[in-house]
């Protein structure tokens, strides 16, 4: 227990001095980027705040497995530097006994945000979501959700990927129902004109498709306006359950089951397979940290951020091509089983002393790299005239 104790204390400081400075960072990066879509409206500012709170549930699931994993890095590196976990070794203590009271820790907060995935975070997003809406009803203007269909009223349907600059998108949908036929646009890039009471569209390289069956009739084109009544793209205000993002779980899981939804079993996949990857990175920390002590902890360190890098984008993209229907549901369960396999088989040599060679000289080599380069900046800088 004395052991547990002091493992948890050398882990305990970093992790929250870790979470709460990337939770900042992310919060700070959202205010700047709310603040283009709140203007000067006084009111609006105040709702600033609320805004971000609803945010955290989903950074959370972000920051926390971060930091788990980056202060066990810090941990083990340290022992390692002040030899204490060669005496520890010596004492015939094994890596699991060594860091127990870690891996109850990884349980512990794969449960908690597990939690706040299922259950705290849909009903975020509907409020986030929600007191948006008043601050654009606050400023008088439309605007956008990207990846949301958030204008979706009776006759027009509205869905962007993503938002380039002030009323200018990419990756834009558009449904007009307002005629007997459907009118389909897609187009790469557009830009959004009020204009009175319309709304001027001028979208840019996409195409127009108009009719069904064999009478549908496609338009190719670079440039094309079209107008549309602001009437009828006024801002929907969502409820529990409208969106895949805003269902509780039990909800989500009906909605899986009737429809077949690939953008609700993606979401159904991302709550429960972003918790997950705490015991994932748990099982890293060992093997990346195992490098030769001249390397200090810069080494290990790098190495276990670019596999941070890494798994995070290889979730990213799995969910992607399940939310488009490409790839099924349990392929983000397979590549967690891949990554798990690897670690269990990482530690395990570990635990050996036979960490592969290459894994136990990445730390040295960006070590190497790092002297390399600061001697080559220090040269320069002592060169006549630098």
């Amino acid at each position: 227990m004395v052991l547990d104790r002091y493992i948890f204390r050398l882990w305990a400081g970093p992790f929250a001095g870790g979470m709460l400075v990337v939770l900042g960072i992310l919060l700070l990066g959202r205010a700047l980027k709310l603040l283009g879509q709140i203007g000067d409206s006084p009111e609006a500012w105040r709702l600033m705040g609320e805004l971000l709170v609803f945010t955290i549930p989903y950074f959370l699931l972000l920051t926390i497995p971060m930091a788990f994993f980056l202060s066990m890095q810090n941990t083990i590196t340290s022992l390692q530097q002040d030899s204490e976990m060669d005496a520890l070794r010596a004492a015939g203590i094994s890596y699991t006994r060594m860091f127990r009271s870690l891996l109850v820790m990884a349980f512990l907060l794969w449960f908690v945000l597990s939690y706040v995935a299922l259950y705290m975070l849909p009903q975020s997003q509907l409020s986030f979501n929600q007191l948006l809406l008043k601050v654009y009803e606050l400023k008088g203007v439309l605007s956008f959700s990207p990846q949301r269909f958030s204008q979706d009223s009776d006759p027009i349907t509205v869905y962007v990927e993503g938002e380039k600059a002030d009323n200018v998108y990419q990756g834009i949908f558009l449904e007009d129902r307002q005629q007997q036929a459907s009118v389909y646009y897609l187009a790469e890039e557009g830009e959004f004109r009020p204009a009175g009471n319309r709304l001027q569209l001028i979208l840019r390289h996409g195409v127009r498709l108009e009719g069904q069956g064999n009478s549908q009739r496609m338009l190719r084109f670079e440039e094309y306006k079209v107008s549309l009544p602001i009437q009828a793209l006024r801002m929907k205000r969502q409820h529990l359950g409208d969106h895949p993002t805003t269902m509780k779980p039990a909800m989500l899981w009906q909605h899986i089951q009737k429809t077949q939804d690939p953008i609700a079993v993606a979401e159904w996949h991302r709550r429960l397979g972003l918790p997950f990857l705490v015991l994932v990175l748990f099982l890293f920390a060992l093997p990346l940290s195992l490098t030769p002590k001249r390397s200090g902890k810069a080494g290990s360190l790098l190495l276990g951020i670019g596999v941070l890098i890494a798994l995070y984008n290889t979730q990213l993209l799995l969910l992607r091509q399940i939310e488009q229907g490409h790839f099924p549901g349990w392929t983000i369960w397979l590549s967690h089983m891949v990554t798990l396999g690897l670690g269990l088989y990482l530690w395990r040599r570990a635990e050996r002393d036979q960490l592969p060679a290459l894994l136990a000289q990445g730390g040295e080599s960006i070590y190497l790299v790092h002297q390399w380069l600061q001697q080559r900046l220090g040269r320069r800088l002592d060169e006549p005239g630098a």
